[in-house]
């Protein structure tokens, strides 16, 4: 169930064709074309064809002039906003720019022109939006040295490597205010997740680099940013007030600031949502979630399962107490379990030395080396694993410990399943020392207060399981 203020294109558009046949329409002069070459390397790289939110937002950012400079997407976390920004990136770069580069200066150290540039909101997502771009490159525009760079604290500052450079906004700020990247070329600027990366930005460290484009008589830049809670006039306001000043004419600030939103909302119906309330000691959780992973693997060898904990210490203790359960005992012979939780800096020399060590777990179980995902909500945000189908919460979300539920880290960790129109299964085992102030009541009907059409179910073990296995099949299906 989708709603939508530009549903304009949704049902013109059903394939890759259809797109480039629109792009046409919609800009009959223009020079750019949606190639064949692009289409097989998008279909080789499993997108078969467009989502919604790909075909609403792409024949508008496919075209080379368009009013606004400002550009929203509002859409639900697993619906496809990350290609909806990669494919413009891709499709407007020229060759003739991979050699242009980088300049060197009369003074002072070599300068960068970035093409684009990619903000994100946690350090996680910078290895994941650097892939998903290769996976969605022309092989020929990689062979001629397009490159993308996720560049991070603790890496060289005097050598960047990408066209495109991703990074969380501090890391960004800092090249820039250090010129070692000019901003004269570039042509995009993408927030990703702004609802975190800018509200949480409480040194409003994106509205510093926007500005740095005010200072910079670049007039190619537009913005996208991309969201899945905050509202158009909440993210207009704020670029307003802080960035106003920097244009001084009233009149020319109303056009200035003119934004294109998109919105598209889909009801998380893909996701079959289940809580159980029986555990009235943390053991009987322990025991509950034990007796949920044997049976799921029990019946899908091939399952994969994230399991979300509201405390790093809480996620650690749990999961050295579940592989010394003898009922689990073939998923840790296996070596099936990892654990990947924020601010884990104590475990390792360095910084860098953490980021790449947590970046191999999470590739090995993308490639499913391992089975099951121990994880705080450092994976809870924007992270794709398109094998996951089961979502465990261990206790409600909540915004603090023995705060109010957080419904938004919860649509974030379920979001971890039903990807892209897939379907999956989400489990919250609630307990009263855990979720003092949330009854069993109050976070079913929240849930289903707050998202429409939402039908949250009490877990019994032959329903669950009857509706998980319905989600196995229907996902193999699909996938042939």
């Amino acid at each position: 169930m989708l709603q939508s203020d530009n549903l304009e294109y949704v049902d013109q558009i059903n394939s890759w064709i259809d797109l480039g046949n629109q792009l046409i329409k919609s800009a009959p002069n223009q020079q750019k074309q949606f190639t064949k070459e692009l289409r097989d390397k998008l279909k080789s790289g499993n997108y078969q064809k467009p989502a919604p939110i790909q075909k609403m937002v792409l024949p508008y950012l496919l075209q080379e002039k368009t009013e606004e400079r400002f550009v929203y997407i509002k859409s639900p976390t697993g619906t496809g906003k990350t290609l909806a920004f990669i494919l413009p990136i891709i499709f407007f770069f020229d060759k003739d720019y991979i050699q242009q580069f980088y300049q060197a200066q009369q003074e002072g150290p070599v300068q960068y022109y970035p093409y684009a540039i990619i903000l994100v909101a946690t350090h996680a997502l910078l290895a994941q939006i650097q892939k998903d771009f290769i996976g969605a490159t022309p092989d020929s525009l990689l062979k001629e040295g397009f490159k993308v760079q996720h560049f991070d604290k603790g890496q060289d500052e005097s050598i960047i490597m990408g066209h495109v450079l991703c990074g969380v906004p501090q890391s960004i700020l800092r090249l820039i205010q250090k010129k070692t990247i000019n901003l004269k070329n570039v042509r995009f600027i993408v927030v990703d997740e702004a609802d975190n990366t800018i509200l949480n930005d409480k040194n409003q460290k994106v509205i510093q680099i926007i500005s740095k484009f005010l200072e910079s008589n670049n007039l190619r830049w537009k913005i996208i940013s991309c969201g899945a809670t905050m509202e158009v006039q909440e993210l207009k306001e704020l670029f307003i007030t802080q960035l106003g000043e920097k244009k001084q004419d009233q009149q020319e600030n109303q056009s200035f600031f003119n934004f294109k939103y998109f919105n598209f909302q889909i009801a998380l119906d893909n996701i079959y949502h289940y809580y159980d309330d029986t555990a009235d000691r943390e053991e009987d959780m322990l025991q509950k979630m034990v007796s949920v992973i044997k049976d799921t693997f029990k019946t899908f060898s091939e399952a994969q399962i994230m399991i979300f904990f509201n405390a790093k210490t809480k996620c650690h203790e749990t999961k050295l107490l579940l592989m010394n359960d003898p009922q689990l005992k073939f998923l840790v012979e296996e070596n099936y379990l990892c654990e990947i939780v924020q601010d884990g800096l104590q475990d390792y020399a360095t910084a860098e030395e953490m980021r790449k060590s947590q970046q191999k777990i999470v590739d090995d179980f993308k490639n499913g080396v391992y089975k099951i995902m121990f994880c705080s909500d450092l994976m809870g945000r924007g992270m794709n694993f398109r094998k996951v189908r089961l979502v465990i919460n261990y206790g409600a979300p909540r915004v603090k410990p023995y705060g109010e539920f957080d419904l938004n880290r919860y649509n974030q960790r379920v979001g971890r399943t039903g990807r892209m129109e897939d379907l999956g299964v989400a489990l919250t085992i609630l307990n009263k020392s855990l979720n003092s102030s949330i009854s069993d009541s109050e976070f079913k009907d929240f849930i289903e207060k707050k998202i429409s059409n939402l039908i949250v179910k009490k877990y019994e073990t032959t329903d669950f399981f009857k509706q998980l296995k319905d989600v196995y099949t229907k996902t193999q299906q699909k996938q042939k």
